[in-house]
């Protein structure tokens, strides 16, 4: 009995380890979110960056988002933006997800009013 548990044990660590570095990589090919955005910032990801959804959590009552495909946000107004999500109620979160995700071929920068926003991103759509 000592011996089939000793191989059973061995067999489930060898499993593991063949089977942690898929899991990995899925991962890291996968939809990933930005750090929290609580400023407006520019540039917030780099050229090429495929947009799959856009999440406001609301610090105080009127927060929103908006993201733009440019390198910066600077003079641009909220025709120019690619989307902008709000949230009228302070403490609740707004998330929109695109239904064919967005490709920013500038860049992505992000204005925050009053707010915590995401932004998901990653790999193009598969066809």
């Amino acid at each position: 009995m000592y011996k089939f548990k000793k191989i059973l044990v061995l067999a489930l660590v060898m499993l593991l380890a063949v089977s942690a570095p898929a899991f990995g990589a899925r991962a890291r090919d996968g939809i990933q979110t930005t750090n929290g955005i609580s400023t407006s910032t520019a540039l917030v990801l780099p050229a090429g960056t495929w947009v799959y959804g856009v999440k406001i959590y609301a610090s105080a009552a009127s927060s929103a988002i908006a993201v733009y495909d440019a390198a910066t946000y600077v003079g641009s107004t909220i025709a120019d933006a690619i989307d902008e999500v709000g949230e009228a109620t302070q403490y609740e979160s707004q998330v929109v997800w695109y239904p064919k995700p967005i490709y920013c071929a500038n860049g992505v920068s992000a204005y925050i009013l009053a707010g915590v926003g995401y932004i998901y991103y990653g790999p193009p759509p598969s066809k």
